[in-house]
């Protein structure tokens, strides 16, 4: 397993983000190391041949750390982080990894994953986006894009918060109860069709589970996707290579 050298002032990037941008940052905690590694769990089976990964939503880099560790001599990694803070935290924890001697291709993209325009299909995704901070019609919009990025065999990893039924809706208004009822529905609908796994990880705040999807039926190739038009309007995000 790959070393990795930590970065420090991650927890106060964190939370300076959470108090200015509670609804898009949509935690009170950073992820556990122990989440992290849950959520990372399927590359212990990964193919002998360079694999292509995909990170989502990266923040401060807590999941990314795992991935690195478990990347080897020709693999890519891609990370999408739309936040400019956590962008800065993670190229400057990036440039400390010395990838380039590692073997490891690595692009950091301060853009929104919905631009993700990557021809080749991914091994593996990680995901740490807020699905429950957006409207379904966001959720509907960063699932499609993924899973069509998915390869056949691939595996795609996100975690969600396990809290009671109605804790959080308890203390919301009609409406934003009404959005969050609308994407727990869709998100139940994808969780039923594509995960074929989880592990549940207790030693986090609050309690989470990592729950690994795959396409519904195996096949050669990426479907069609239908992108939002305020996606198709943008240019391509430029990344930055580490």
């Amino acid at each position: 397993m790959g070393k990795v050298r930590p970065l420090g002032g991650g927890s106060w990037v964190f939370f300076s983000q959470l108090l200015s941008n509670f609804g898009t940052v949509g935690a009170i905690a950073p992820s556990s190391p122990l989440l992290a590694k849950a959520i990372v769990h399927p590359l212990e089976d990964r193919p002998q041949r360079p694999i292509s990964v995909l990170e989502a939503g990266a923040g401060t880099g807590v999941f990314t750390s795992q991935i690195l560790k478990r990347l080897r001599r020709g693999d890519r990694l891609d990370v999408y982080e739309l936040n400019p803070r956590y962008f800065g935290y993670l190229s400057r924890f990036l440039q400390g990894q010395e990838l380039h001697s590692r073997g490891i291709r690595c692009n950091l993209y301060n853009a929104d994953v919905r631009l993700l325009s990557q021809a080749r299909p991914y091994d593996f995704i990680v995901c740490g986006l807020p699905f429950n901070s957006f409207d379904v019609q966001t959720v509907d919009e960063i699932l499609e894009i993924l899973m069509s990025h998915l390869a056949a065999t691939g595996v795609f990893a996100y975690f969600e918060y396990s809290l009671p039924p109605g804790v959080r809706s308890r203390f919301l208004k009609a409406a934003e109860r009404d959005r969050l009822r609308k994407v727990s529905l869709r998100i139940g609908r994808f969780v039923r069709k594509h995960q074929f796994g989880s592990r549940q990880v207790w030693w986090n705040f609050p309690p989470a589970k990592a729950r690994f999807c795959r396409k519904a039926s195996a096949g050669s190739g990426l479907p069609e996707t239908s992108r939002d038009k305020t996606a198709e309007a943008q240019p391509p995000a430029r990344p930055v290579k580490h």
